[in-house]
């Protein structure tokens, strides 16, 4: 079966000096195989020939298998910013429950593979719940997994053919990899649909299914809990809609986005960013900026 990807391209955005040989920073994304589709969400790359300094990456509610193509990046979780961990050439990376800042010097050049939030437990056979973040398989045992794939990867510097060595590769392991639990991914397609402005009481009741075993099993397949998860999304909304639509305060965007006050708000942010609303917007995000373009359409069109 010959992989599919590498000519579905579902955003694509670079900003780019007046020189066209020299990138500032552009992200892409790609569809996978339609067989694929079930547990990935897409491919993406990440090139830039400046340095990355305390770029913010929001959490989304997925995990993803990355292959750096650069020098060793730094990633440290918003909270700690002075608690760097350099990550090399491969890395399973978990979901987090805050922003990471990523520092990398030039040139950046990176390709991951966004899994479903559910998706990369049934493929690596792993329980999500025994590995905390940052990593799932890092160093030596992702190595073995990875096999030939990784060797293969560094004899071409072209994304679609990069996307294409990699969609065929995970259609290859196909045949022995578990469909996602039925039950989390109906419960996660919900939480999209609804932008994560849902109670976890009407989620349950709307699923048929008691508290405790839906808790185990998002622990066991996406190692998040229902109401984290379901606050990422809310929480990427908010900051998306926002950049698209800003509001002129934070009362009036505390109301529409279904907080009690400002303070619930505020709160909100500090927790996944480590910064109040007010000074996030304030900021220049280049990756989330980017992000922010594919995330709804992403998100809305594949669940």
């Amino acid at each position: 079966m010959q992989p599919d990807a590498g000519n579905s391209a579902l955003s694509s955005r670079g900003i780019n000096y007046a020189n066209p040989d020299f990138v500032i920073l552009k992200y892409e994304e790609v569809v996978p195989s339609l067989a694929l589709r079930e547990y990935i969400e897409c491919y993406w790359t990440l090139v830039s020939d400046c340095s990355l300094e305390n770029e913010l990456c929001l959490p989304d509610g997925s995990a993803s298998l990355i292959f750096n193509f650069g020098l060793p990046y730094r990633r440290a979780v918003c909270h700690r910013p002075n608690e760097w961990m350099q990550v090399g050439r491969h890395s399973l990376v978990h979901q987090n429950k805050a922003s990471v800042l990523i520092n990398q010097q030039s040139p950046v050049r990176m390709l991951g593979v966004r899994f479903k939030p559910y998706g990369m437990a049934p493929f690596f056979k792993v329980n999500m719940n025994q590995y905390p973040p940052p990593f799932i398989l890092n160093g030596s045992m992702l190595f073995k997994w990875l096999g030939s794939l990784k060797e293969k990867l560094w004899e071409t510097d072209c994304f679609s053919e990069r996307t294409a060595l990699v969609d065929h590769d995970l259609l290859r392991r196909l045949p022995n990899t578990p469909p996602p639990d039925p039950l989390v991914k109906e419960s996660v397609s919900i939480m999209v649909k609804n932008r994560g402005v849902i109670k976890i009481g009407d989620l349950l009741e709307q699923l048929c299914v008691s508290k405790s075993n839906l808790e185990k099993k998002f622990q066991e397949h996406v190692g998040l809990s229902p109401k984290i998860l379901c606050n990422i999304f809310r929480f990427n909304s908010i900051v998306y809609n926002h950049q698209m639509n800003p509001v002129p305060s934070l009362t009036e965007l505390s109301y529409k986005q279904g907080f009690f006050d400002q303070s619930h708000l505020v709160h909100n942010f500090r927790s996944f960013t480590g910064l109040p609303p007010g000074k996030f917007f304030r900021q220049e995000n280049l990756l989330v900026e980017m992000l922010r373009q594919s995330f709804e359409a992403r998100t809305m069109e594949i669940y």
